[in-house]
């Protein structure tokens, strides 16, 4: 059995969809469908049909999809148990970041830590807090870097690099030139929050909570769905945000962004490693985990977000 096959059909059944499938596998949208085609051949029965636009599994086709992630499963399983008795530093990582960790402090990191260990090989996908959370939680990952922490049983992890939230405005706003402002000095204004389940906005709801503001009083213009949706939609003119410090730092000095300081209440938090809980774990992950600590103790500590000597 052609175990792309397997894979193909999976992704298929959760994007519901041929061609995102198609796109995310790098095949044509007819060799996706011909793909399904073939397990239906094999079974002898019919996996999906149409439902509107969307694709629904049928009974034969929602048993196949849980046994089929089921045999994917335990394939990536075993290849991780053979890993923990071979000798050679060879191995795989499985890393689940946020955006923030995701986009702006991992890839240096990631960078390194490959130069120094040629034969690990490394996948990271990058998704919001609870999402990573979640996938951690199940062992689809072997640690997470996330922006928030969620109680759940099935996780343990520490703190990493502290993060500052800082406030982002059009560069011609009426406030722009300030240095220090507080929320209650902003209460009027669009703002432009990022989507539920993410750290960074987990963190800035915690900062309405301790400036005694609930959501609600605000007028939250957008949604979106990654840090740089939020500042081009506030270069833009839509509307302020709360970011951090580490995407701060990254914006072009002709960007027409302004960040200004949060006064009057604490606007600091800590990005988390987060990982299974369980008695043992690959030399691989023990290995990168080690390194994420060294990065971790360089930082000062108050320091906000410094940045480690990522080398």
């Amino acid at each position: 059995m052609n175990l792309n096959l397997f894979k193909t059909y999976i992704k298929v059944v959760e994007t519901q969809n041929f061609s995102k499938t198609a796109d995310e596998f790098g095949l044509s949208q007819p060799a996706v469908t011909k793909q399904i085609q073939a397990l239906e051949d094999i079974y002898g029965v019919l996996l999906l049909e149409r439902s509107g636009r969307r694709l629904k599994t049928t009974e034969a086709g929602e048993t196949l999809y849980h046994w089929g992630r089921e045999i994917i499963r335990t394939l990536e399983k075993t290849e991780k148990a053979m890993e923990e008795v071979s000798e050679s530093r060879r191995g795989s990582l499985y890393i689940g970041a946020s955006t923030i960790p995701g986009q702006y402090i991992l890839p240096l990191a990631l960078k390194k830590f490959k130069d120094r260990n040629p034969n690990i090989r490394l996948s990271m996908d990058i998704a919001d807090t609870e999402i990573i959370f979640s996938r951690v939680a199940e062992r689809e990952l072997d640690l997470g870097i996330v922006g928030a922490w969620i109680n759940n049983r099935k996780v343990e992890g520490f703190q990493w690099l502290e993060d500052e939230l800082l406030l982002a405005l059009p560069e011609n706003h009426r406030l722009a030139r300030m240095n220090e402002l507080k929320i209650e000095e902003l209460l009027h204004e669009r703002w432009i929050f990022r989507e539920k389940g993410s750290g960074t906005r987990k963190a800035a709801e915690e900062i309405l909570a301790l400036s005694g503001i609930k959501k609600e009083e605000l007028n939250i213009y957008m949604e979106a769905g990654s840090t740089e949706a939020v500042l081009a939609s506030v270069e833009s003119g839509m509307g302020i945000s709360i970011v951090s410090l580490w995407a701060a730092k990254k914006i072009e000095p002709a960007r027409r962004i302004k960040t200004v300081k949060i006064s009057g209440v604490e606007a600091k938090r800590f990005f988390y490693i987060i990982y299974p809980r369980q008695k043992s774990r690959r030399r691989s992950v023990n290995t990168f985990l080690d390194y994420l600590k060294k990065l971790g103790n360089q930082q000062p500590p108050g320091g906000g977000a410094t940045s480690p000597d990522i080398g």
